[in-house]
């Protein structure tokens, strides 16, 4: 009851703060906003943005594990801050401290999303919405791209994870062994779930055929 009680208390908490990031950024005033999240994130916790930054997701999700498994709450606040100090660096024309914490953000927040997680009063499809939209005008990471293939994948969008997985096979972010495990997952799930995901049967097996010559092409 305790930790639950403390979970509550820090999403509150991380809210109060965001808004008032909002109003400090109405005002002008990003960079005592800026100062503001740091030292939430320091004093809640004991993270600041800096070594949350400098950290890899799955070095900050260990930081964050309690029992085996990273605790949704404190990634989902943490996820929320990067994304208040992207805009308010944005708002500031840092666009290259900005896009790292837009990316970072995005990761963190569909991590979240694969794992099925729900935070009462945390819309975390709308932030991750938000965090794609925010990166559009921008060329794309191959660590985000993955995290965005499999979320598209989780959440049954299987036309654009296809779409996905071959940006990332020209950028060589994904083997040729991993293209042809997803499309044994997808074939793996019924029809009408494949054409719900914009995947028909023949569309998959075509897209397969065309992966297999791809890969046989670029090996040869």
């Amino acid at each position: 009851m305790l930790e639950r009680d403390y979970l509550m208390r820090l999403i509150s908490q991380a809210a109060s703060v965001l808004g008032r990031s909002m109003g400090l950024r109405e005002h002008m005033k990003q960079q005592e906003a800026l100062e503001m999240i740091d030292e939430f994130l320091s004093k809640e916790l004991r993270l600041r943005s800096r070594l949350a930054m400098g950290l890899t997701d799955e070095q900050l999700l260990q930081m964050l594990t309690v029992g085996g498994v990273p605790n949704a709450e404190s990634v989902a606040v943490i996820a929320a801050c990067l994304q208040e100090e992207a805009i308010l660096l944005a708002d500031l024309g840092q666009a290259d401290q900005a896009i790292p914490r837009y990316a970072k953000a995005l990761r963190l927040n569909l991590y979240l999303l694969r794992e099925n997680v729900e935070i009462e009063g945390w819309n975390l499809g709308a932030r991750a919405e938000e965090l794609l939209e925010a990166l559009s005008p921008y060329r794309l990471d191959v660590e985000t791209k993955r995290a965005i293939w499999s979320w598209h994948e989780s959440n049954a969008s299987f036309a654009d994870a296809e779409d996905l997985l071959y940006e990332l096979f020209e950028e060589t972010g994904v083997t040729a062994r991993e293209g042809e495990e997803f499309y044994a997952r997808l074939s793996a799930i019924p029809d009408d779930g494949l054409i719900a995901g914009g995947m028909p049967r023949n569309e998959l097996e075509e897209g397969r055929r065309q992966w297999q010559a791809l890969v046989k092409e670029n090996i040869g």
